[in-house]
Parts: structure tokens; sequence; C-alpha cells
């Protein structure tokens, strides 16, 4: 400690003690109440996007959405069988089980239902506002534009997340039941949940964020109800329509370039082979004829499926095509995204709200 003598007036002084090489604190109150502000209005736009998103209707039609595909699926693929899968090696089982649960979830649990809840949700972040006139009330409160957005993304984002997981757990239970799968084999398959949901998770961010960009740039919900139908008819149906009718054309155009079914399922894959993920000859086939991910042959495999020896391996009949390396279509789409969001945060933050 050291005395330091202020002189306060021409007759007094005052001792005050002063801590030896202590800087004065320089607060800033209203950087303070700025940041507790924006803090404030992006926890209150989450809490009030994600309390609407989960109302009773559109929980229950998500989660009545989940299981029918995988119960249709599921229910034919286990009625072909010659003999209980049960009855079958441990390996083979958890393979079966797997290859029809990753299948029906890359084509719908987070494919084409995630596509559709995900993009209607996002295509009115900021054009929804825009419409109903709120947008406005927003702006004159002391948080940024930015803010309202990203209040908004983190608010869809943990309610896609919540209900992804719920849809995912209920496609692998239904998978398992209907094929007659021991608690074992049920055990061992939720260890590709973890994959499956990792990719749901990135696509339910990647939809958000572009969809988001298009309710900034667009007032219009119906154009952007088209551009989702677009991109699902694009993703999961154009490809295999260029394979068949182009099928000498695809490889030699590089037509697999801009085939986003491919792009995706070799992403999809690239999830899934960390874990030890071995697909059955049914999982092979159906990627390879709709994606393009494996080499295609249209041909019936029940021969070879009687034929298998299950007891002692499983045997792959399809080789990878390998068009694109997963990470380079992976990096790729997370380059378009960012690209995406930043040029429609810049465009947010000029925008004429009431024009």
């Amino acid at each position: 400690m050291e005395l330091s003598l202020q002189e306060s007036d021409s007759e007094s002084l005052t001792i005050e003690p002063t801590i030896i090489g202590e800087k004065p604190k320089k607060e800033k109150p209203e950087k303070i109440a700025r940041d507790s502000k924006v803090s404030f209005g992006m926890f209150m736009i989450f809490k009030k996007t994600f309390v609407e998103m989960f109302g009773a209707v559109r929980v229950l039609a998500y989660v009545f959405l989940s299981i029918i595909f995988p119960f249709i699926l599921t229910t034919v693929a286990s009625g072909n069988l010659e003999a209980p899968l049960s009855d079958l090696n441990i390996n083979f089982q958890i393979a079966t089980v797997v290859s029809h649960f990753a299948f029906h979830s890359f084509f719908w649990s987070a494919g084409i239902l995630l596509f559709l809840f995900c993009g209607l949700s996002a295509s009115t972040f900021i054009s929804g506002e825009e419409n109903s006139g709120t947008l406005i009330f927003l702006m004159t409160k002391p948080i940024r534009r930015s803010t309202i957005f990203f209040g908004k993304f983190l608010g869809y984002f943990v309610n896609m997340a919540i209900l992804q997981l719920f849809s995912l757990f209920l496609g692998l239970t239904i998978t398992c039941s209907f094929f007659q799968v021991s608690l074992e084999v049920f055990l061992q398959s939720l260890l590709y949940l973890i994959p499956i949901y990792l990719y749901a998770l990135m696509m339910i961010a990647v939809i958000g964020l572009i969809m988001g960009f298009m309710s900034i740039v667009s007032k219009k919900v119906v154009v952007n109800v088209v551009l989702i139908m677009l991109a699902i008819i694009v993703i999961y149906f154009v490809g295999i329509l260029l394979r068949l009718a182009l099928p000498g054309y695809y490889e030699t155009w590089y037509l697999y370039i801009i085939d986003l079914g491919y792009n995706l399922s070799s992403i999809f894959l690239l999830f899934l082979k960390p874990f030890g993920f071995q697909p059955i000859p049914f999982f092979q086939q159906n990627f390879g004829l709709f994606f393009g991910t494996y080499v295609n042959q249209f041909t019936d495999i029940s021969a070879f499926l009687g034929a298998n020896d299950v007891e002692n391996d499983l045997t792959f009949l399809l080789a990878e095509t390998n068009y694109i390396h997963p990470l380079v279509s992976l990096i790729v789409l997370i380059v378009i995204t960012i690209v995406l969001l930043i040029i429609g945060i810049v465009v947010l933050e000029r925008k004429d709200v009431g024009g």
C-alpha cells in the first residue's frame, strides 16, 4: 500500500489508500446494458420460436409421419424372410436391422420428412414476420436484425433436434420389433443411432440456414415452398432418372457433380463408416439404384441371400462408385451454406422492412 495526497481545495488535503500497480477499472455501463439486452432479446425470440414449434398438432403430425415409412418398409422386408431373422448369426441380424434402419432414415426420417418440416419452418424465419407486420415491431427493440434471425434459428434447431431424435428412436424400435430380434441386437444397433443422428443434425442446420436465407431475400412463402418441393424431387428422384435415361452419359458428362442425391448419400456413408457399418445387399442395391452410391445392378438378390453363409461372415455384392470423395461433398455443402448465411445477414441488416 502507498499513500497518495490529493488536494481537494486550497486549504485541505485528503489521504486515500491505493494499491501499487493497480490499474483503474473502466466500466462501460452502456456496453453491459446493450449486451444484456441483446442476450435477453435473443433468448425471448428463441423461447417464442421453440414454444410455437412445439405445438401439439405439429409434434403429433411429425411423430405419426415418422413411423409410416419404417412401418411399411420393415413389414414388407420381414414378411419376405424365409426364416426368422433371430435364427441367423447375430452379426447378420445386426447388419440387417441397421441396413434397413439406415435406408429408411436417409430416405425418409432424416430425408424427405426432415426436408418438409425443416424447410417449411425455416422459410418463414423473416418472411413470416415481415408479412405479418411483426418484424417492424421487433425493429423498435434494442436488438440487431441478425439477433432476430439467430434467435429464431436456435429455437427451430433445438425443436427439430428433439423431434428428430425421437423419430429415429421410433424408427429403430419399429425395425427391431418387426424383425423380432433380441434385446441384445437392439442395444447393439443403438450405436448406429449416433452417426445417423449427427447426419440429421447437420441437415437440420443446413436446411434451416439455406431456407432462412430464402426467407430473407423473398417475402413470398409460396416460392419457398416450391423450392422445398423441387429440392426433394431433385435429391431423391431425379438421380435415378438420370442414371436410367442417360446411363452412358452420367459418368462421361460428370453428372454426379450436380447429383445432390449422390453427394448427400456419400456424406451419409461417411458418417456411418467409422462406426463399422456393414451394409447388406438390400441396402447396397437400393442406394445404388436411387442415389448411385454403389455400382448399379438390376438383379434379383434373393438367390444370393439364400446361398449366403451367414454363419461365417457377411458377403457384399456391390462396390462403391466413389465418383467424388465424401469429404469434398461435405466441405462444399458447408461452404455453400456459410456463404449464403453471410449474404443473408448482410441483406437483412440493410433490408428496407417497411417497403
